[in-house]
């Protein structure tokens, strides 16, 4: 099994025992806590089964239904990355979901985890009915979303719609673009172009692709 992991699941699993592979059953099972960066395939981990913690970074594709069976599972965080279905976190018990600049659109199944209390989608293209209707919803029964405002949103939405894949959230320094996943770029946590509201309101019209213009010549800057 271990020869056929991706070279960073293979990585982090080394890194989580403290010796380099060959790793035994055991030892993954004592695996509680598990930091994934550029990562094409996620086979493997559903080994971890004592797996509490579990960080990805800049990861694509992320299935969760590869980590439906972590019944251990606590805190997810998977950022700039190729997570398109949540799906498979339906049946876990996690407390903590952290998933800013995926894909997402849909968040009913997190409707189902009754423990969740800690929720970040922000720079996701989430639907209408995610955005306006399921995320109050979380809200109000104890779960704090932190979530992007209406304009991030709608401009994330069209971009998304338009085929353009390119998300717009607000930091500290203003509004700022990505590219979650690994299709159009192989460091999306990487050059995040901080831009005027006026730039971002002119994305509304004209040839979306024109935000794919902003990447030129960044200096490559992580996110956390």
């Amino acid at each position: 099994m271990t020869s056929s992991l991706d070279p960073a699941v293979s990585k982090a699993i080394a890194r989580a025992t403290g010796h380099e592979p060959p790793h035994r059953d055991e030892e993954y099972k004592r695996i509680q806590d598990l930091h994934i960066r550029h990562s094409r395939d996620l086979t493997g981990i559903d080994r971890c089964t004592s797996l509490e913690i579990l960080v990805l970074v800049a990861c694509d594709p992320v299935d969760t239904d590869q980590l439906s069976t972590l019944g251990a599972l606590n805190l997810l965080r998977v950022r700039d990355s190729g997570l398109e279905s949540v799906s498979g976190l339906s049946s876990l018990s996690i407390l903590s979901c952290y998933t800013p600049r995926n894909l997402i659109q849909d968040v009913t199944p997190l409707m189902s985890i009754s423990r969740l209390r800690n929720l970040d989608l922000t720079g996701n293209p989430l639907s209408e009915d995610s955005y306006h209707q399921l995320i109050p919803q979380l809200s109000a029964r104890g779960c704090r979303v932190i979530m992007s405002d209406e304009f991030e949103w709608s401009l994330t939405r069209h971009l998304h719609n338009s085929g353009v894949t390119v998300s717009c959230y607000k930091s500290e320094q203003g509004y700022r673009l990505c590219r979650p996943g690994l299709k159009l770029t192989d460091s999306p946590e990487f050059a995040h172009p901080a831009i005027q509201k006026s730039d971002a309101e002119s994305l509304f019209s004209g040839d979306p692709r024109r935000a794919l213009e902003f990447f030129e010549d960044e200096t490559l800057i992580p996110f956390s």
